[in-house]
């Protein structure tokens, strides 16, 4: 019998970096796709990074890393870096399972030993959380070569936005979330027609008589919009079902992957993962979940763990009335990661529908996604009588601190209730007054209404959910 080794890799290499063939002095231009907003991040890690350091692209599964990492290739390439010092290795191929990620730099380092003197070479390494023990050898490889920058690209396996903010990981790292409702627009050509003025130097002009059209687009957005394979197939009228209808949840709830964390009941994941999907938005607890799916607790949380880790989901820290943490987080509010698995699994929504508004206000949470200090710094409030939907602080420690100040305040008014002539959000201007210092943003989330007045000594922005998250993005991609 026949065995493959490192010889078989050096095939493979080939294969996966055609750029090698091309001639270093002759211009190159490359046809691609249009580039994410978070690509300029990404390129600046890459580019402003300490040697040594290596850089970490995380985000879903579906959602263009590969795509954004050969755009990174091509501008590398077409700035003058020589394409063979840059190295693309898809490691989700078993190919390279055996010969470790050691051995895959070596091997590109001797390749260009005699050309990169004072150079920086450019290793990416496509699909790395199928390399056991990925975190350290990635790390101690980068130390090894500090000539070599390592980028390596993951759909599950990272550390938290909390974590990586209370401990610095040892690596740079980049997100690529789902398709944010901005770049929705942009991709569809929309942007400019509903905005005016010149949205890429986050300069707008909107007129109030375009928010018909803009809300149009959010629902679109909400059902069909989280993946540019949907997005960008279609850019006239609805954007294309089919995509999330037949292929995606299959895709992201990824069989080998699953197993490759040590999780072969498929079948109870997939039920977890479609409640979670349900409930997004609300609150829930382990004795909950534990009691609906009939999965043991140890192992419940160890689905929840993969389940974030593989940015398919994200669990909200509660607040109390206070505004501080729970010493015991017996429950915890629940998000998916983009609102159009939701139409996925269930079918499409409309603005009528009773889930609506909790679709809504995934939507708004997750145009934070791309921002892992900004999303590990949000939280609720729920205590006995009342509650408020998102609480946000400046910072991770601020939201620790023993007397903590939240300047971000935010509870959905889809249906108008609270921003009308009644008796007005009691229940949050008391939160505001009791916690806050008079600098906090306090908003409510509307479907079309446009309003800033004050309620028992709190001022108050009523703004439109679609326009706060169009303008979310921005602000975060500025």
């Amino acid at each position: 019998m026949k065995t493959y080794g490192v010889e078989t890799v050096k095939d493979r290499l080939l294969f996966d970096n055609p750029w090698w063939a091309l001639a270093d002095n002759a211009q190159q231009k490359f046809i691609q796709p249009p580039k994410r907003i978070f690509f300029k991040d990404f390129c600046q890690k890459i580019e402003q990074g300490d040697a040594g350091r290596p850089v970490t692209l995380i985000g879903p599964r579906r959602t263009g890393k590969t795509v954004m990492v050969r755009q990174m290739v091509a501008h590398l390439i077409e700035g003058g870096t020589s394409p063979r010092h840059v190295m693309l290795a898809s490691l989700g191929t078993p190919t390279y399972w055996n010969v470790g990620l050691r051995e895959i730099i070596d091997l590109f380092a001797k390749r260009n030993s005699e050309t990169a003197e004072g150079k920086t070479l450019y290793a990416f390494l496509d699909e790395t959380q199928y390399m056991p023990n990925w975190e350290n050898d990635l790390k101690k490889v980068a130390k090894e070569y500090p000539q070599v920058r390592l980028i390596a690209v993951l759909s599950a396996g990272v550390p938290g936005p909390q974590e990586i903010e209370e401990n610095d990981p040892g690596y740079d790292v980049a997100v690529l979330p789902p398709v944010s409702f901005a770049e929705f627009l942009r991709f569809r050509g929309r942007e400019k027609e509903l905005f005016g003025g010149d949205p890429s130097n986050h300069k707008l002009a909107f007129n109030q008589s375009n928010l018909p059209a803009l809300n149009k687009e959010f629902n679109y957005y909400i059902n069909y919009g989280g993946f540019p394979e949907s997005v960008l197939a279609k850019t006239q009228g609805a954007p294309s079902p089919l995509f999330v209808r037949d292929g995606l949840i299959e895709r992201l709830l990824h069989k080998d992957m699953a197993s490759f964390f040590g999780i072969n009941d498929l079948e109870g994941l997939a039920h977890l993962f479609t409640l979670l999907a349900y409930n997004t938005g609300l609150e829930v607890s382990i004795e909950e979940l534990a009691r609906e799916t009939k999965i043991a607790k140890n192992t419940l949380r160890k689905y929840l763990d993969f389940l974030e880790s593989a940015w398919l989901i994200r669990r909200l820290h509660r607040v109390d009335r206070n505004a501080k943490r729970f010493q015991r987080a017996v429950a915890f509010k629940i998000f998916i990661t983009s609102p159009s698995w939701y139409a996925a699994l269930f079918g499409p929504v409309i603005p009528s529908d009773e889930v609506y508004e909790r679709l809504v206000e995934t939507a708004v949470y997750t145009q934070w996604l791309g921002a892992p200090h900004r999303i590990a710094s949000l939280t609720y409030a729920s205590w006995r009588g009342g509650k408020v939907d998102l609480v946000g602080y400046a910072n991770l420690s601020e939201q620790q601190a023993r007397a903590p100040e939240p300047n971000l305040i935010i509870e959905m008014d889809w249906k108008q209730n609270l921003s009308g002539f009644g008796d007005g959000p009691q229940v949050m201007t008391e939160f505001v007054r009791m916690n806050c210092n008079g600098e906090e943003d306090t908003l409510l989330l509307t479907n079309n209404l446009v309003r800033t007045g004050y309620h028992r000594h709190v001022r108050l922005q009523s703004v439109p959910a679609s326009l706060y998250a169009y303008g979310l993005v921005n602000e975060i991609g500025n």
